[in-house]
């Protein structure tokens, strides 16, 4: 667990409750936000396709939430999760800088369009 740091007063709270409750319970030996905590959301996921190691999912979009999913689908299996995007250059989201292809490469995951049927053979080794 890692101790956070002390804010200074003048916006040392997140919240007008924060604040109050603060005010409330001055001298009672609470400590504002001292460190945080890991947690797990446990969910099941589905993959496309499955073979040997690999965790095949196809995309044409990624829906609010996805970015999230996938990468703690990442952190949770022993398998690699890749990618097969209908358009890499398709942005993340509407307003976002980012591509599906440019944040795959960012966040680690191998990606391809399903046409690149020579690359994911010798990828995968099938």
């Amino acid at each position: 667990m890692k101790k956070r740091k002390a804010k200074q007063q003048s916006s040392f709270y997140r919240s007008g409750l924060e604040k109050e409750f603060a005010e409330n319970f001055a001298g009672c030996g609470f400590e504002y936000e001292p460190y945080s905590l890991p947690y797990t959301m446990h969910r099941n996921y589905k993959p496309d396709f499955v073979v040997g190691n690999y965790l095949i999912e196809c995309k044409g979009f990624f829906r609010v939430g996805d970015t999230l999913k996938y990468k703690s689908i990442r952190d949770s299996i022993d398998q690699e999760l890749v990618f097969i995007l209908s358009d890499p250059n398709k942005r993340v989201r509407k307003n976002s800088q980012l591509s599906m292809g440019q944040w795959c490469s960012k966040e680690g995951f191998a990606y391809f369009t399903v046409k690149d049927v020579k690359q994911v053979r010798d990828y995968i080794g099938v």
